[in-house]
């Protein structure tokens, strides 16, 4: 079996731990519920023993070469801190790659923002596998992105390179988490998404997707809304063609800055399909004319839900020499 890596993937009210060996198998994988509750060390202790757990399965043929963890926030790679963990505050300015080194009999520990290491298993192991240059967006509750240049995924000296979710898409617009208006995620994640398809059935409009919610809006979630469209429904369908324009007007700014060979949509809303993909394209085809980027290259992420697992084991991977 030979070295194996361990990846924490970091969620506000789960957390997974995989075992992988260098080709990007998975050899093992359990969930865990996030210890919400207490200091630090309590959730550091948890995710420790999730470690445990999944590396006393590896066996006599496999030898731990480290463990990446991917935290949904800021961090600095090169010290292992977390500088701010949304819904786990008590993380916040933990020197967590020290903390869990400890607790590991001093095994390597590295710390990536959760947008990078989905990149860096797409890149390495999925949708960017046979590329160099790549540009990935994760659309979900929120919008985050990753970007690869000559095989290596960049975050800048203030890991802000590839934070795409905070592009101005609308100057006026409304106001984003980050305190601006008119971000690209404050006009095209979930809440938008599901605040377009209301307004639409406010204004009177007939829609299916009244019906898949038993006429109750507060049900409505993209995940509604995208099999509304796979229904031909109009509303639906308006919506995420609204939608994949503003993600089409974001990568055509991705685009000029970084000049990428493929382009990786991720992420739940990324599941809408051809509802979505097609309005980007054709945005892109429209927008993009200086670029001469062919569209065909906008395509799915392939790793689904373990890119995030997978993408902190990969850490290990990158610093060894061996991504």
């Amino acid at each position: 079996m030979g070295q194996v890596a361990l990846g924490i993937d970091l969620g506000g009210t789960t957390f997974a731990v995989a075992a992988f060996d260098n080709s990007g198998k998975m050899l093992h994988r359990i969930s865990y519920p996030t210890a919400t509750e207490g200091l630090a060390k309590h959730i550091l202790d948890s995710l420790a023993s999730g470690v445990c757990e999944v590396a006393g399965l590896i066996g006599d043929g496999g030898e731990v070469a480290g463990v990446g963890i991917g935290i949904p926030g800021p961090v600095v790679p090169e010290t292992g801190t977390i500088k701010q963990c949304p819904n786990l505050h008590a993380l916040d300015g933990v020197r967590v790659t020290q903390e869990l080194s400890a607790r590991f009999d001093g095994w390597p520990c590295f710390v990536g923002n959760d947008a990078f290491c989905a990149t860096l298993a797409e890149l390495r192991f999925g949708a960017g596998a046979d590329v160099e240059n790549m540009v990935m967006l994760t659309l979900g509750t929120g919008i985050g992105g990753g970007i690869a240049l000559h095989n290596e995924v960049i975050r800048g000296p203030r890991q802000i390179m590839g934070e795409v979710g905070h592009l101005i898409i609308q100057p006026n617009g409304p106001k984003c988490g980050c305190g601006n208006r008119g971000c690209f995620e404050a006009v095209a994640a979930k809440e938008a998404i599901i605040d377009l398809a209301v307004r639409a059935l406010q204004a009177g409009k007939h829609s299916i997707i009244m019906d898949l919610v038993d006429g109750d809006v507060r049900r409505i979630t993209p995940e509604i809304i995208s099999k509304a469209a796979a229904g031909n429904d109009r509303v639906a369908i308006e919506v995420y063609e609204k939608i994949g324009n503003f993600i089409g007007i974001a990568l055509c700014n991705c685009i000029v800055l970084c000049d990428p060979d493929r382009i990786v949509l991720g992420g739940g809303i990324a599941a809408a399909g051809e509802a979505l993909f097609g309005s980007v394209r054709r945005t892109v085809a429209a927008r993009s004319l200086i670029s001469g980027f062919d569209v065909t290259q906008i395509v799915p992420a392939q790793l689904g839900n373990d890119a995030g697992v997978l993408g902190a084991a990969a850490l290990v991977w990158e610093h060894n020499g061996k991504g």
